[in-house]
């Protein structure tokens, strides 16, 4: 069996990594530093989500694997099954539920400094897709390895949504705030 994993140190080399790589492109292009910041911000981001919702990948080899695996058995498309399940055993606030809720909740957040359209709909949409290509993209690498690595589950997705619409309304509220949205806008985003 093979393991495709981001153990705390190799996570941190590849963010030094990539974070290298945008400072030099920021230092080539002379743009502004302060940026690097928010942009470091997303890029850390982004590496915990794909090693949180992707990783480990397990491959095994097809010999070693006894009877015939099912693709459709690690499918859960009713909704709130795992949810209630989840609660039964180990109550409200399981890592489970809690951790997909806060999983996608700075993404709105994030999102809406950035996106130019700064409806609650489009905002709620954009990150709802992202929760979806979270969960396609687990069952593509199911398909590709033959082995169920992750199962696919609509109660991730509700869940992710759940902390996407707290996001989103997290980043209304400091809309509100028209000052202080506006000085980390131009102090840290949108700086060129």
């Amino acid at each position: 069996m093979i393991t495709i994993q981001l153990f705390p140190s190799t996570f941190l080399i590849l963010f030094a990594l990539v974070f290298l790589v945008t400072i030099i492109i920021r230092v080539i292009r002379k743009k502004s530093y302060l940026k690097l910041f928010y942009v470091g911000i997303i890029e850390l981001y982004v590496l915990l989500l794909v090693s949180v919702t992707l990783l480990p990948i397990n491959i095994i080899n097809p010999s070693l694997i006894e009877g015939e695996s099912r693709m459709i058995d690690y499918i859960q498309l009713i909704p709130f099954r795992t949810i209630l399940e989840t609660i039964e055993s180990n109550g409200f606030l399981s890592i489970q539920l809690v951790g997909n809720i806060i999983l996608l909740l700075p993404l709105p957040i994030l999102m809406g400094y950035v996106v130019k359209n700064k409806s609650f709909v489009i905002l709620l949409a954009k990150c709802a897709l992202v929760s979806l290509g979270i969960e396609f993209i687990q069952i593509c690498i199911d398909f590709v390895i033959q082995y169920p690595s992750r199962r696919f589950d609509v109660d991730d997705i509700i869940l992710n949504i759940i902390g996407v619409m707290i996001g989103t309304m997290v980043f209304k509220i400091i809309l509100h705030f028209e000052t202080f949205y506006n000085w980390i806008g131009e102090k840290i985003v949108w700086k060129i």
